[in-house]
Order: structure tokens, then sequence, then C-alpha cells
């Protein structure tokens, strides 16, 4: 645990001494107060007929929210593994008492625990429409859950990509690649009509497994689809980390 923990917290910083940190956070900061202001001034526009409320808009109801999140992990987890390759430095962090499951863990939970950093700031839109009308904080918890959560297999997708490669482009472009397949995999739901195959689709479809979230319904089948996924992509990242040592 002392390995992780060091492991851990030599990302995080490593995050802050260089300009990427900045420019992902005034980014995301940007792109959220977009949204949220969108989303104030539509609902207030009597001609425009938008359902729910502005934060279960805010989670995942618009496409602002996705492309943050589309275009935000790649560029947290493109240097993680193929800058320490790119380097060699892999080459001495493969020679220190830690095992390669704990270098892949890591560097995500680093990664994991920037990408929640970077939402801590939208806690005062919350704070801003609690002071002009009484909401249900139960929608809101499960939005901030929800994204957490579809931000964990952004972020391992991320360090999978990332595992396969030396080169940070390739790893960004590898990794936003296999997500903007994830997100419109609800879309090959018009090229099937058997029953079996549509509600396979329907499960692995993001967009609907978010909305649940959005809405403040805690399903648990959604907790085992982004775990499991989560778990697999770390886990082939350590096996390909691990094969660096056969060579």
């Amino acid at each position: 645990m002392s390995n992780l923990s060091t492991l851990i917290w030599r990302e995080i910083r490593a995050y802050f001494y260089s300009p990427i940190a900045y420019i992902v956070l005034a980014v995301t900061l940007l792109m959220n107060g977009w949204t949220f202001w969108i989303l104030i001034n539509a609902l207030n526009n009597p001609g425009l007929q938008l359902t729910g409320n502005v934060m279960q808009l805010f989670f995942g109801g618009t496409f602002f929210f996705w492309f943050t999140m589309l275009l935000v992990t790649p560029v947290l987890t493109m240097r993680l593994l193929s800058e320490e390759k790119r380097s060699g430095s892999i080459e001495l962090l493969m020679t220190a008492p830690v095992t390669d499951l704990e270098v892949v863990l890591g560097k995500f939970f680093a990664s994991w625990l920037f990408f929640i950093l970077m939402w801590v700031p939208t806690v005062l839109y919350v704070l801003i429409l609690r002071q002009y009308s009484s909401i249900d904080m139960g929608p809101i918890f499960s939005g901030y859950l929800g994204t957490v959560l579809v931000g964990g297999l952004f972020l391992s997708v991320g360090v999978l990509a990332s595992a396969m490669t030396s080169n940070q482009i390739i790893a960004a472009v590898v990794s936003f690649a296999i997500l903007l397949f994830l997100f419109s995999i609800g879309v090959l739901d018009l090229f099937f009509n058997d029953s079996f195959l549509k509600k396979v689709i329907e499960y692995l479809n993001i967009l609907d497994q978010f909305g649940d979230f959005a809405k403040g319904i805690l399903d648990t089948r959604r907790w085992v689809y982004y775990a499991s996924l989560t778990v697999l992509n770390l886990f082939l990242s350590t096996r390909i980390l691990e094969s660096r040592r056969w060579r």
C-alpha cells in the first residue's frame, strides 16, 4: 500500500509540474461554466420545451458534457506510460521494488483523483441553485457519482492506450478512437433486428447507462458495467507492461 500511495503522489505532482494540468483545468472550467449558463438561459426561455432540471441536464444531458469527457480524459492519460517508455524511465521503474500492477494502479488512481478535482468547482453551481430554489439533492449526488464512474472508465481506456505505445500523440488518438466507439455504440441498434443483440447493445450503450444516474436512479447493473470494463482495461494494461519483462 505504501508503494501504491507513493506512486500516486508521484504522478499527482507530475501533473502540476507540467502545463497540462492547468490547461485541462481551464478548459474544463470554461466548458462546464458555459454549459451551466446555457442551461439556465434555455430553461428560463418559455419557447424551449426542455424536460428536466438544470443539473439533470448538466450531467450527460448535453453535447458539451460528453465533448469535455471525450477530449479531456485522453489528454490526462496520454503521457502516463508512453512518456515513461519514450524517456527510458520505465526500465528504472521496472527495477524498483514495485509490481507492474502497482505501477498501473498508481497512474490510474492519480489521473482519477485529478479528474475528480476538476469537477469540484461545479459544486458552486449547486450552491447557486440552492440560493434561488429548492432542489432535490438525490439526482445531483447520483449525477456526480455517475460522472466519477464514467470518468474512471474513460481514464482506464486512456491508460490502456498509453501502455500500447511510446508516443503520447498516438496514445491520445487511440484512446479517443476507442472512447468514441464506446460513446456511439448505441447507434448500432439501428442495424440489427435480433432482439438479443438489441439488448446487448442497449446494455453497452454508455448514454443509456449514464441516464439513470442523472435521474437519481442507482441501479447496481450500472455499477457493474463501469467497474467491470474499468478492471478489464487495467488488467490488459498490466499484461502489456508485464510483457516488457520477457522481451
